[in-house]
Formats: C-alpha cells, sequence, structure tokens
C-alpha cells in the first residue's frame, strides 16, 4: 500500500515537472493582468496621473518626455482602460485630474512637468481624441449621457484650434496660436471623427488610405504635409504604424494585406521597431506596444489566432519576477527602465472586452 502510494506520488511529481517545462514564462503568474495593475497603481502614479517613466530622474532630451514627467497619452490610455473595466468612480476622479493637469486654451497639453508648469504648451491631436473616445467609452458602456455635454465642447474647441482644410493637423502652439501643417495618419482617430464630424471623416479617411505605400502594399507613410500636399519618405515608426492600422480596423477599412502582413510578423515575433518605407527592417529592437496594439487590432477584426499569438509575445516580455522592483511590468529588469507608453497599451490590450 506504502509502495503504492509513493508511486503515485513520483507519478504526480513527474507530471507536475512536465507541464511545467512546457508552460510558458508568463504563464506561471496567475494572473498577469492583475501583476500589471498592481505596478501601475503602486508604482507608476503620482500626484498628476501616471508618471512617463518609473525612474524618477529625468533625461536630457527636452523633446522626449521623461522621469516623473506626465503624458496625456497616458491619461488617455488609462481612461480607456477604466472606462473598458466600467471602474466608474476611478474613471470620473481620473478624467478630472487629467483635467486639472492638461486643458489649457481648449486643448490637452501634450506634457506637464511638476517642476516647470508652464513650460510644454502644445498638444498632440491624437492625444485629445483618445480621451475624448474614452468619454465616448464610459457613456457607451454605462448607457448614459453623462460626457456627450463634454464630449461635444472638447471636440469643437480641438477643431477651432487644429483644423485646416478639414483636415485636424497635429499640433496647436498655446505660444504661437497657430497649427502646424502636419497631418500625422495616426493622429487620425477616425471612429471618433465619423461618429463627432462626418465632414472631417471623409477627409481624414482620404488622407490616410492615400497614404499606402505602393497599389496593393500593406504599410503606410507617417504623415502627411497640407502645404506641399505630400506624403513624408521618412522611416516608419511602429507604433505609430500598429495605430493607423488600428483606426482603420475600427471602421472596418483595413486592407487584407496590412492584416497579412501584420499576421506574419507576430507569428515569427519579429514585429520591429522601425521600418522604411520599402518593408526593409530599420530597428531590429522591440517592444511590448508592438504586440499590444497587435493584440488589438487582432480583437477589432474578431482574429482570434492573431490576438491569442500577439498577446503569447506580449506577456512573454512580461517581469514575472516576485522579488524584482518593476515585477509585473513589461520594463527592463536590469536597468529598471519602465515607459508609461507600453505599460498602458498592454493595459487596455490585455483587459479589452
Amino acid at each position: 500500500m506504502k509502495k503504492r502510494l509513493w508511486q503515485t506520488m513520483l507519478g504526480l511529481l513527474a507530471l507536475w515537472w512536465l507541464v511545467s517545462a512546457a508552460t510558458p514564462a508568463w504563464a506561471s503568474q496567475a494572473n498577469p493582468q492583475a501583476a500589471l495593475v498592481k505596478f501601475v497603481s503602486q508604482k507608476l502614479t503620482g500626484k498628476y496621473g501616471i508618471y512617463t517613466n518609473y525612474l524618477a530622474q529625468a533625461g536630457s532630451d527636452e523633446h522626449v518626455a521623461t522621469g516623473h514627467q506626465y503624458l496625456s497619452e497616458s491619461a488617455g490610455y488609462y481612461l480607456q482602460y477604466l472606462a473598458q473595466t466600467k471602474q466608474n468612480r476611478k474613471f470620473r476622479a481620473s478624467y478630472a485630474q487629467t483635467k486639472r493637469t492638461f486643458y489649457r486654451q481648449q486643448v490637452f497639453l501634450y506634457r506637464f512637468d511638476p517642476k516647470q508648469p508652464g513650460k510644454y504648451r502644445v498638444n498632440a491631436t491624437i492625444d485629445d481624441l483618445r480621451i475624448i473616445a474614452a468619454l465616448m467609452t464610459y457613456d457607451q458602456r454605462n448607457h448614459t449621457t453623462k460626457y456627450q455635454k463634454e464630449i461635444k465642447t472638447l471636440y469643437q474647441g480641438l477643431r477651432r484650434q487644429v483644423q485646416q482644410d478639414s483636415l485636424l493637423t497635429d499640433m496647436y502652439s498655446l505660444t504661437e496660436r497657430t497649427h502646424n501643417q502636419e497631418v500625422t495618419l495616426c493622429y487620425q482617430n477616425l471612429a471618433v471623427l465619423k461618429k463627432l464630424d462626418p465632414q472631417s471623416y471623409r477627409q481624414a479617411l482620404r488622407v490616410v488610405q492615400g497614404g499606402r505605400i505602393g497599389t496593393h502594399g500593406p504599410l503606410y507613410y507617417q504623415s502627411y504635409r497640407l502645404n506641399t500636399k505630400k506624403y513624408a519618405k521618412s522611416q516608419l515608426v511602429t507604433p505609430q504604424l500598429l495605430i493607423t492600422f488600428l483606426h482603420l480596423a475600427e471602421v472596418g477599412k483595413l486592407p487584407p494585406a496590412s492584416l497579412h502582413w501584420l499576421k506574419q510578423q507576430v507569428t515569427k515575433q519579429t514585429l520591429y521597431n522601425a521600418y522604411t518605407t520599402t518593408g526593409r527592417v530599420k530597428d531590429r529592437n522591440t517592444s511590448a506596444a508592438n504586440y499590444a496594439l497587435a493584440m488589438l487590432i487582432g480583437q477589432e477584426v474578431g482574429d482570434q489566432t492573431l490576438t491569442n499569438t500577439a498577446k503569447q509575445a506580449l506577456l512573454a516580455m512580461q517581469v514575472t519576477d516576485a522579488n524584482s522592483a518593476i515585477y509585473g511590468s513589461f520594463g527592463d529588469p536590469q536597468t529598471k527602465q519602465v515607459y508609461s507608453f507600453n505599460e498602458l497599451t498592454a493595459l487596455v490590450a490585455l483587459n479589452q472586452s
């Protein structure tokens, strides 16, 4: 009897070892989403919202937000997460904080530094539209009209500041009191424009679709210049490219060739950070945000294989060492660099329903 019991225990132990050996590292976490939520709420959140970086020390590049500065981009993604998970009280408080921190002269400033609160005086239209989209999601999920007046006011104010030729340009300078001439394709949130401004939607869709590289190619140029009526031939930054894909998917306009290209890169785990306009790899690094955006595209078009494959690649990047200071994040365990864009796109993708 004792011998049979010991043999059974050995058999179970062997089975456990085989299952463990075959299980991806990310699956060892009971709840990757919960670990990420805990990291964001406890270690990436400050007085004014979500920090740009886990590390407090600011970098030297004035063009890139660093350290414990804040981005309206992060605020928009966090509001999106709260809205889709119906955390209504947190959503209302977070939106009120977002407006206090960033809203000036009818636009949301793209960046806020508590040490220099008046320094960064431009918006990024993509972030304004993302915040508006989060308000729309809140009302849709809760079957309310709580933010409908606010949505209309925000959009009309944004349009007054950045619109030209029925297109929303990239940014408005509060200092110079004028907008620029750039129309970055991923800045055109087609689903929001379709609901709020049909004329701007038609113009935006024309410009975005016109930015397709080649008649049947999968990729899109980064931006369009209003003053020259030409598309920029610069390298393609993958997160921006994928956001363009996502915006097209949300209005049912993502070409099969683009979806096929994305599925190939995700399957091979070669979704790199930058490409040339001919599709050649320009930067072989990758990021969690790339695979989180691929997940969102898969969810939008109803492609479960793409969603699951992208999710597996994403979670393989998560820090699973419970002893690490950045446990649950998608940062670098050695340098402790953790960027809010990676964390929040992952947060939205993993909690999309």
